[in-house]
């Protein structure tokens, strides 16, 4: 495989956009607004004066920008600014306002960090005024040195469908069932998104809806339906009831190779971008990783092109590999509560709630021809569930 580039000297700084496009003219335009000499000054401060200097790479997303801080030790941070808001729309997201997402995200980091062994970025300062002496809005984190796992993948050429070799990938996908596994055991009493509260924490308003926290798992699909179309108001899954009561666990809605970062061997070494951490009903729980090659198929959808005939073949053994991953992973912690609550990840991963939930989330990204298969396979799905009523009755 081709050789990489690991951690920030992958950092591509505005050079993956086109000159005069609006995200390349954002992004130099933040750079240099940026008092970058106060925000040395500041880590500077936190580390009881050791000097320190911005490195030249930086790496920016749709919402942030991220750039190394290097100590005259040795020791590396990085700060991550929140940039202004973009004309462009990437989906429905973040409804929540910028400073609630920060707040939830460093609370969420915090949380992972003391409570469980997801590794995370350890937070040492965060500032979430535009008006502040740097001129955004940052978090000061220690640096994880590694890539996202999808950038990797294309930076090594991998095979269709594989992270590194058939070795690496089989691993790389048990880190992942691992971390799976280990967020769905901690269980709260609300759903939302986690926020600090005095020196603990409590559940709080989810970014994609902008509401919460929810008691039951009908109230919290009630308002993500609202938010994301009419369709969903008549598709929720008829489980989800306030009489049937269901384990609220946590999990990341944004969990993926996009965000976790890997060394040269695809071994996890960080979790970033925690903002989709949140406490979950199981079937929000269950979802297969993204952008991993584990794309469901559309229930009752004959697909008749050769192409995406030939993807769900490969695809399917890798799902059945992942379930089996998480059945492997959650066998020993597995309680007798929860198998009788139906929170058995392998075993819920490809029930019905979680393939309607599954097919919610494609729905929300407003792919016309992706929206008509699932609209079809819901009225599917509620036809079904009407014959059978008919015929209980």
């Amino acid at each position: 495989m081709a050789t990489s580039n690991i951690g920030s000297a992958s950092w591509n700084n505005a050079d993956d956009y086109e000159p005069g496009a609006e995200l390349h003219t954002r992004a130099v335009t933040f750079l240099d607004a940026i008092n970058w000499e106060a925000l040395t000054s500041l880590a500077s401060k936190l580390r009881d004066g050791t000097p320190c200097r911005t490195e030249q790479p930086y790496s920016i997303g749709h919402f942030n920008m991220v750039r190394r801080i290097t100590f005259a030790d040795d020791v590396s941070w990085v700060a991550r600014l929140r940039m202004p808001d973009l004309d462009v729309v990437f989906g429905s997201r973040e409804s929540l306002d910028p400073t609630s997402l920060m707040r939830a995200e460093v609370a969420t980091m915090k949380y992972l960090s003391r409570n469980t062994s997801v590794p995370v970025p350890e937070v040492y300062h965060c500032d979430f005024s535009r008006d502040n002496s740097i001129g955004a809005p940052f978090i000061m984190m220690s640096y994880i040195h590694g890539n996202a796992a999808s950038e990797l993948r294309l930076q090594k050429g991998c095979p269709p469908r594989l992270f590194g070799t058939p070795e690496q990938d089989k691993a790389f996908r048990r880190q992942m069932a691992d971390i799976q596994v280990e967020l769905a055991a901690i269980q709260f009493d609300r759903i939302g998104s986690l926020y600090e509260d005095g020196d603990g924490f409590t559940i709080g308003p989810e970014p994609e809806t902008g509401d919460g926290p929810w008691d039951t798992a009908a109230d919290y699909y009630s308002s993500w339906m609202r938010h994301i179309g009419e369709v969903a108001e008549r598709d929720a899954d008829p489980d989800h009831r306030p009489d049937k009561p269901r384990p609220i666990q946590l999990v990341n809605r944004d969990f993926g190779v996009h965000n976790l970062l890997v060394d040269d061997n695809f071994n996890i070494v960080g979790l970033i971008d925690s903002d989709g951490v949140m406490a979950a009903p199981i079937d929000l729980v269950t979802q297969f990783p993204t952008l991993t090659g584990l794309d469901r198929e559309v229930p009752g959808h004959k697909e008749t092109k050769p192409a995406a005939i030939e993807r769900i073949v490969a695809t399917r053994p890798l799902l059945a590999e992942y379930q089996r991953l998480l059945a492997s992973s959650q066998q020993q912690s597995v309680t007798a509560d929860e198998r009788a609550a139906g929170a058995v990840l392998a075993d819920r991963i490809t029930s019905d709630g979680a393939t309607i939930v599954y097919g919610l989330t494609r729905f929300a990204g407003h792919q016309g021809f992706v929206n008509d298969k699932w609209m079809n396979a819901f009225e599917r799905y509620m036809g079904k569930r009407a014959l059978d009523s008919d015929a209980a009755s």
